[in-house]
């Protein structure tokens, strides 16, 4: 799952906190309204009851009983009394109106106070009439709640609005402001993603005095100071890569003179000591025997110095180019292991000195691995020109090689390939997949040839 941004997180934590409120505002004041109505009303009855109680105490103590209805027709005309009811203290009726809507519960009440029917409708209140310790009858009455709940009902749905229309305000607000407040931490997170893909001339806009804006001129001034240590860097890179072609040109010269050296002058005194053995063993019969052994030793010694000087330096590679000298290659290999192989070269290109033996260095490498690792049954070899470069592709249909070969400390030889073409700005490039093969790309820039051609004697078109 994706992590939330830092903007979600702010308008989600806001916006929780605004529900939080409005949830507490629709819940918390309708029952406080509520709470305080009742309590109007208990104070309306404790009135009500008290006015009334001191308005039929006349009449309850003459017993007269066409004064005690008269005393309560004040009650009658307020619109919120649901019903008025005096009995005895045997519970017997002396006066009331609407007495079908007291419930028994409040009739049956002997404790003074009151309270709220069960079904909410009525607030239903007893209070005693004593003379003295005598109790002469209980005054019970009912307050009706319709109205106050109705507008309670109201004030609900008043609030529930308002409520809603705070929540989506502040909802809207929430995602306005927060986006007004990560607006320029994006712009860093984006210069800094740039800049980690290598555009360091990326900067963020830093209008602002407070500390966001602060931060976006440390993140420029860091980029500046990124993008000037990468140049420099990018200098020193190029720098040390053209040093290393140098160096690179060098040793191939170098090795040129030697494989020269090595073939001329140890491998014709290797001959001429061979022809002296050879006069030697005429002059004197009886020496003949005893020298062949010294013979064949300098014939193998003749073989390993032409073998040295050919790993030093193919002969073939200046004279016939990197296509004839891929085709030996992979003769050897069909001769030595049996695996079938194949060559494309189209376009054979003009490659200078070191790209063509760093080329034929790379193709007998990946030869090696293909016979020590790949178990392949073949190989196909292919070199073209495209889009200015040498492109040299080696697939083989072994048992695939996985990431972990690919990056493992073990593939030494994968790592020398790769560093011999990071060397003269090239690539490597090795896919693989069990059971399918591997196919390694190597691309090297293609530069002008360097006029250098050296043939050793007798080895032209051959193997020494």
């Amino acid at each position: 799952m994706k992590p939330l941004s830092f903007r979600a997180r702010l308008a989600s934590t806001m916006g929780a906190l605004i529900l939080l409120i409005a949830a507490a505002i629709s819940i918390y004041v309708p029952r406080k309204l509520e709470q305080e109505a009742i309590a109007l009303i208990t104070h309306k009855a404790d009135t009500l009851m008290q006015l009334t109680a001191f308005t039929i105490h006349p009449a309850l103590y003459f017993q007269d009983r066409a004064a005690l209805e008269e005393a309560l027709s004040a009650a009658r005309n307020d619109k919120d009394v649901a019903y008025v009811v005096v009995a005895d203290g045997e519970g017997r009726m002396l006066a009331a109106f609407h007495r079908e809507r007291a419930t028994e519960a409040a009739l049956a009440r002997r404790v003074p106070g009151g309270g709220v029917s069960h079904d909410r409708a009525l607030y239903e209140a007893m209070t005693p009439i004593r003379e003295g310790s005598r109790v002469l009858a209980r005054l019970h009455v009912g307050i009706s709640l319709v109205r106050l709940n109705a507008q309670v009902a109201q004030m609900r749905i008043a609030i529930a609005g308002w409520s809603a229309f705070i929540l989506t305000a502040g909802l809207i607000a929430v995602v306005l402001i927060s986006n007004i407040l990560t607006r320029p931490l994006r712009h860093v997170a984006a210069g800094a993603a740039r800049i980690a893909a290598g555009q360091f001339g990326q900067r963020v806009p830093a209008g602002r005095d407070d500390e966001i804006g602060q931060l976006a001129a440390s993140f420029n001034e860091m980029a500046a100071n990124v993008a000037e240590r990468d140049a420099s860097l990018r200098e020193s890179r190029e720098q040390l890569r053209r040093m290393s072609t140098r160096l690179l040109t060098v040793q191939e010269q170098e090795r040129v003179r030697i494989a020269r050296e090595v073939h001329d002058e140890l491998g014709q005194a290797l001959t001429a000591m061979k022809i002296d053995l050879q006069q030697i063993a005429r002059r004197h019969a009886t020496l003949e025997e005893p020298l062949v052994p010294v013979a064949h030793t300098i014939d193998s010694i003749v073989d390993l110095v032409r073998r040295i000087a050919r790993d030093l330096r193919p002969a073939i590679l200046d004279d016939l180019g990197i296509g004839a000298a891929l085709e030996q290659q992979l003769r050897r290999l069909r001769e030595s292991s049996g695996i079938r192989t194949s060559l494309t070269v189209s376009d054979e290109p003009e490659l200078d000195m070191l790209t063509g033996a760093t080329l034929y260095r790379i193709t007998r490498e990946a030869l090696a691995n293909v016979v020590r690792h790949a178990g392949a049954s073949q190989v196909e070899v292919s070199l073209e020109t495209r889009d200015g470069a040498a492109v040299l592709e080696i697939r083989d249909n072994g048992r695939g090689i996985t990431r972990e070969e690919v990056s493992g400390p073990r593939s030494l030889g994968l790592l020398g390939i790769r560093e011999r073409a990071e060397l003269l700005g090239g690539s490597m490039v090795i896919e693989g997949r069990s059971g399918e093969g591997t196919v390694l790309t190597v691309t090297l820039p293609v530069t002008l040839p360097t006029t250098l051609s050296i043939t050793l004697p007798g080895t032209k078109g051959g193997d020494a």
